[in-house]
């Protein structure tokens, strides 16, 4: 049986545009590990590289987010011509499954582990069902990755990754796992030999980035007292590795010294906002902006570099504090922003929910536009006009060459410990893509107003598929 795994992608520009980065999406080498060990399996990630339309596959997964639903649809009924077997999958499947269906010969719904092994067996013994809903057998069932199965070539600068745990435990209104998905861990062990036993390295820039990867959990802090047991094991291992994790569990000053120990040296927060009013009306309680500025400094005099994801378009944003955010972040010297966007109320979020009941949805909005690039509804201080007027001004200011120069200037003395200045020298470019987003000329960033990518376009017109619209 020959199998496809394919996480799709769609760039915010709305180019067909690929953005190679350290971090993407291992979900194909997770469907891998679950099917059967004599299966012939493929795995593509689009956002590396274009996915052979022409190659003759018995089942195809599909990974892909809500921004990439129109496009994905196209690929699936694009090779359901051919007779191919198509699965969708992902958090858009699971919340919209009945349209979902119209394009895919199997829906999954639950998680993996479940469900992948499941569905195999139906399609081999030609019985295969339209949705898949097993409950989940927990964290202890993730099984190793297939990471043999990628191919550095496509993105020399990408770090394997693996998952500790899944879900949260903080519930923010616009996050998609907030009463979606419960926070809960692997055990330790199956973490240890994982690294040890089965993951690859990338053998890129005269081995400069072997012997390290990247924890794929959306918070690997939800639990200290598990991330200290595991900074505990990951010591003897001797490897490089960086997270995400929420920003409350940095203010823990043993712990922060003992990840670094363990290898950490680079750590992502959603700080979303450095005005009070925003992280209130996100219900993101757990940021306390008068720590920031102490917590920077503790975090990066310990050897580990600090980046920060920023988000425009909130309730309690005024052009006031927009226009001072340069300055905002310039006081905070030892600041770095990795990601910025414009706030998304996902339809599976509370955030979504608010809206709708207050009637502050843009009109015509589609499944695209759901990308965290293109705003969505009507903020309560802001017209959206001036919303995406100080997104492009943002993206311009701390993207800016001078700003990395500034970056590197500030951070590349801070510690003495291994492998801490090569981490500073890799996130300049990752600073620099924060131009990336706003690309192309012709786009407007407002929900209903920016036409699909040209070929996705084409092919829905060919195949008679419409938008699926979500206002």
């Amino acid at each position: 049986m020959r199998i496809a795994v394919i996480a799709t992608y769609t760039h915010p520009t709305r180019l067909r545009v690929k953005e190679p980065s350290i971090m993407q999406s291992s979900v194909p080498e997770l469907i891998a590990g679950l099917c059967p060990v004599d299966a012939e399996v493929e795995i593509f990630n689009e956002k590396e590289t274009d996915i052979p339309l022409d190659r003759d596959w018995d089942l195809v997964f599909f990974s892909y987010l809500h921004s990439y639903y129109e496009h994905t649809k196209v690929l699936s009924t694009l090779l359901r011509q051919r007779g191919i077997k198509t699965v969708g999958g992902g958090r858009h499947a699971s919340y919209f499954p009945d349209d979902a269906e119209r394009y895919f010969d199997a829906v999954i719904t639950g998680e993996p582990e479940s469900n992948v092994p499941a569905l195999i067996a139906d399609f081999e013994r030609g019985a295969l069902q339209k949705r898949y809903a097993l409950p989940s057998k927990g964290a202890a069932a993730i099984q190793p990755y297939r990471y043999e199965l990628i191919d550095f070539t496509h993105n020399k600068v990408r770090l394997p990754g693996i998952e500790a745990s899944r879900g949260c435990p903080f519930s923010c209104n616009f996050c998609v796992l907030t009463g979606n998905e419960r926070y809960r861990f692997r055990p330790i062990p199956q973490v240890i030999d994982e690294i040890q036993t089965r993951m690859r390295w990338n053998p890129n820039y005269l081995g400069m980035m072997e012997d390290a990867f990247v924890f794929l959990d959306n918070n690997l802090g939800g639990s200290p007292k598990y991330l200290r047991e595991l900074c505990e094991a990951l010591i003897p291992l001797k490897k490089t590795w960086g997270c995400a994790l929420t920003f409350n569990v940095l203010k823990d000053e043993s712990l922060v010294r003992l990840m670094a120990k363990a290898g950490c040296r680079y750590v992502y927060t959603g700080l979303e906002s450095l005005n009070p009013d925003s992280i209130k009306a996100m219900n993101k309680g757990q940021n306390k902006l008068s720590e920031v500025d102490a917590v920077i400094q503790r975090v990066f005099s310990a050897g580990i570099l600090l980046s920060f994801g920023l988000i425009v378009g909130s309730d309690g944003d005024t052009n006031d504090y927009l226009l001072k955010l340069p300055q905002y972040l310039a006081d905070l010297r030892y600041f770095s922003i990795t990601f910025l966007g414009i706030v998304c109320p996902y339809p599976e979020t509370p955030f979504f929910r608010e809206l709708q009941a207050e009637g502050r949805l843009l009109p015509g909005t589609i499944s695209r536009d759901y990308d965290g690039y293109t705003l969505c509804h009507r903020p309560k201080q802001l017209h959206p006009s001036e919303v995406i007027e100080h997104f492009h001004r943002l993206c311009s200011e701390l993207g800016s060459l001078p700003n990395i120069a500034r970056h590197y200037w500030s951070k590349l003395t801070m510690s003495a410990m291994p492998r801490y200045k090569t981490t500073i020298l890799f996130s300049g470019p990752e600073i620099l893509s924060i131009r990336n987003p706003v690309k192309n000329p012709a786009r407007r960033y407002i929900a209903g107003m920016d036409a699909l990518e040209e070929w996705d376009v084409r092919q829905m017109a060919a195949l008679g598929l419409e938008p699926q619209r979500l206002t």
